[in-house]
């Protein structure tokens, strides 16, 4: 399972995180959990539900380390309001958690930064030295409940604006509509007054009439709107007329106003109208274009793919709590594609089970008739003439699983055959599945002819052949292979390869890259160990052989394959000479490729892991800005993943030098060069081979080094001169021995 969560824009997938709880892995939710503190979400909720059911799972010290680490994370973004959300739920785990005073003050003050007086409010309750963290928090929330140019309500005095914050006497003075200059204490004020948007409509009615005139005849859904916020959301026609005739609308212009307004209503998602009388007839604003229920319906109202209709269904059906809120809505359902069901049973049969399988799985969920379709489903199934090709086209894997799990009842003599021919038809989603359901019914004749037509028909079903191959190699489903060669099976696997890769370089692509890609990362996976593994005298220079002249491999991976080939059969070669050195290889022993590759191995699963580990420890100190272990395993980082690229690169570079290709006529990688300086009487000896072999101390060098390219090809008895770093120096090559053995 992915360690990672989800994020769509702000939204947050928490599915995966309460998976990690629920089966205990927390040492992979605590990756997790810093993957979300990295990332951009602002589903604030969501993560305090994944706090909260830690603290149910008794992890309530592991759900207060989680929001210690959040809160630094929203500070350092600017979104204070958030953190401060988070400190107020770290209080809730630990009243006396170190700084968390400080913290929530620094909040305030930044929350409310465009007040002049804010900070001073916030030094005024003492909420840093407070013992009680509550009480103090719950004083700056009325403190700085109102603003300069607020405007508020009051049961008897109407609509008024702040004028003046009075900090010191700790009031704010209010010009009501019946009451002038009032003042009003900040404690109370939260308790008797409403505080209301700037585009509520009590206050377009007090300061914003210009406004509020110019919708009436630019938006009058808008104004509908606006009054229905007025009612909390819902208001019958005849309250909504009585509020907006009283200082809105002239009552003379309703009539016709209404009426106009009233069909633009009806053609806005957010709006619902019920017919009836003034009184009777109700608008209800929506917070959504339309209810669950109603866009279940509108969608598959719309849709006319009923591939398309049976997801929208089953998504419905998988997010549904609550059968019993949902059942007018799955009843309409039923009543749809009990009809879309019989129209398909003789234009498309495998559409036509699909409704099927969804209605029958719809009347589980009702607890009603259990088997009111499925006499339909197997009467289906027993008078189709093409069962594989009608289970191949039916699009909902589950319900192709269904329908083969029909077929062994419905023609227990026979199924195997179904499932045979459906192996060669389907595309691949059901291949695990035939062979799972043979190997457990025992149907070994089956299974044999499954393994045989792939195995000799490997052209012709290159999907299917991979799929084989794979589980070959990983030793799956051993009565598959019971009669198949693995040398000749691995051998068919890399000529198919040569085939693709050939009619590739002909243009002819289609899907085949896609294809010789699979084939490449399956030998990149197991190809190299299982061919090492099936290696014997009998088939060792057949597999040498297609390796060898294979086109379409890596060198890589021939050369791991043709070395061990060659070390452990070495009577099966004879010494061709050592071919011209390739500019664009690296040629190292056997030894230095298996040094490097250790080197490699300990930086992907050592250095890598430490990295990640220094990485989250710093992140969880918080203040990243600040933060230089932070930094410094930032760096650490990008200094590793450049230096693991550069190593993968050179170790598919690499050519391991053949001890049958090396000769002592001429100095080259598995040479022993003995050498007279001019001038010198004392004699130089030097090992030729590859840079990741050098040892200077044992007189190795690289023959990629200056002295290196100076002696390659060169023979005994020569003078040459090599240019090195300190000048030019010349040499009598004295003797070559071969080292390499």
């Amino acid at each position: 399972m992915s360690n990672e969560c989800s994020i769509t824009g702000d939204k947050l997938d928490t599915n995966e995180l309460i998976n990690l709880i629920n089966t205990e892995q927390y040492d992979k939710l605590e990756e997790a959990w810093l993957g979300i503190i990295e990332s951009n979400s602002k589903d604030l909720q969501a993560l305090f539900d994944i706090v909260d059911l830690l603290a149910k799972r008794e992890e309530k010290k592991r759900a207060h380390d989680f929001l210690i680490m959040l809160a630094p994370h929203y500070q350092q973004k600017g979104l204070y309001q958030d953190a401060l959300e988070v400190l107020k739920k770290v209080l809730e785990y630990n009243p006396k958690e170190k700084g968390l005073a400080k913290g929530i003050a620094e909040c305030y003050s930044n929350i409310y930064k465009d007040r002049p007086y804010a900070k001073g409010l916030v030094e005024k309750t003492g909420i840093e030295s407070a013992s009680d963290i509550r009480s103090a928090m719950k004083k700056l929330e009325k403190y700085f409940y109102l603003d300069l140019d607020d405007y508020v309500s009051h049961k008897s005095w109407g609509v008024g604006q702040v004028v003046s914050v009075d900090t010191e006497g700790e009031k704010v003075n209010i010009n009501f509509e019946k009451k002038n200059n009032h003042s009003i204490s900040m404690d109370i004020a939260p308790d008797i007054l409403q505080k209301l948007d700037k585009d509520d409509l009590l206050v377009m009615i007090y300061a914003r009439k210009d406004a509020l005139n110019k919708m009436i005849e630019e938006d009058p859904v808008g104004l509908i709107k606006l009054t229905l916020k007025y009612f909390k959301g819902k208001a019958s026609v005849s309250h909504i007329k009585n509020r907006l005739i009283s200082g809105v609308i002239p009552p003379g212009a309703w009539s016709k106003w209404w009426t106009n307004t009233k069909k633009l209503l009806k053609k806005d998602p957010y709006i619902k109208l019920t017919d009836g009388t003034p009184t009777t007839s109700f608008l209800e604003l929506r917070t959504s274009p339309m209810t669950h229920h109603q866009e279940i319906l509108e969608k598959l109202a719309i849709t006319a793919d009923i591939s398309k209709k049976i997801e929208i269904v089953k998504k419905y059906i998988s997010t549904m709590k609550n059968t019993e809120t949902c059942r007018e809505t799955l009843n309409e359902i039923t009543t749809r594609f009990i009809k879309d069901a019989a129209t398909l049973q003789g234009e498309n049969p495998s559409l036509a089970i699909e409704c099927l399988f969804l209605l029958d799985e719809i009347q589980d969920i009702l607890k009603e008739e259990t088997r009111k379709y499925k006499d339909t489903i197997e009467t289906l199934i027993r008078t189709t003439e093409n069962l594989p090709e009608f289970i191949d086209n039916i699009n909902t894997l589950e319900y192709r699983k269904h329908t083969l799990g029909l077929i062994k009842q419905v023609k227990p003599e026979h199924w195997q055959d179904e499932f045979t021919s459906l192996f060669f038809l389907n595309s691949g989603n059901l291949w695990e599945f035939i062979i799972k359901e043979l190997i457990t019914e025992n149907k070994q004749h089956a299974i044999e002819g499954i393994a045989l037509k792939l195995f000799n028909q490997f052209n012709a079903y290159p999907e299917h052949y991979i799929w084989f191959c794979k589980n070959g190699m990983h030793r799956r489903y051993p009565e598959l292979y019971k009669n198949i060669d693995p040398a000749l099976m691995f051998n068919r696997l890399i000529e198919l390869s040569d085939n693709i890769y050939f009619k590739i370089q002909k243009g002819r692509d289609g899907d085949l890259k896609t294809v010789i890609t699979k084939i490449k990362n399956l030998l990149e996976d197991k190809g190299t160990d299982y061919a090492i593994s099936i290696l014997n005298d009998a088939n060792a220079e057949a597999i040498f052989n297609v390796v060898s002249r294979s086109k379409g491999m890596e060198d890589w991976f021939k050369v791991s394959i043709e070395s061990v080939i060659q070390d452990r059969y070495p009577e099966l070669f004879e010494e061709p000479g050592l071919p011209k050195l390739d500019e664009s290889k690296i040629y190292v022993t056997k030894e230095g490729y298996e040094k490097k590759k250790k080197e490699f191995d300990h930086l992907m699963n050592v250095e890598f892991p430490e990295n990640a580990r220094d990485l989250g420890e710093a992140i969880s100190r918080g203040d990243l800005r600040e933060n230089a272990e932070y930094k410094a395993a930032r760096e650490k980082q990008a200094m590793l993943v450049e230096k693991a690229e550069r190593m993968k690169a050179e170790l598919q570079k690499v050519v391991i030098i053949d001890p049958h290709s090396v000769h002592a006529d001429t100095a080259s990688p598995g040479t022993k060069v003995t050498l007279r300086h001019e001038g010198k009487a004392e004699l130089e000896m030097y090992t030729l081979l590859g840079p990741w072999d050098v040892d200077i101390e044992k007189g190795i060098i690289s023959y990629l080094s200056p002295i290196g390219k100076g002696l390659l090809n060169r023979t005994a008895g020569e003078t040459i001169t090599i240019k090195l770093p300190e000048g030019e120096s010349t040499y009598e090559i004295i003797k070559i021995e071969k080292v390499l053995l």
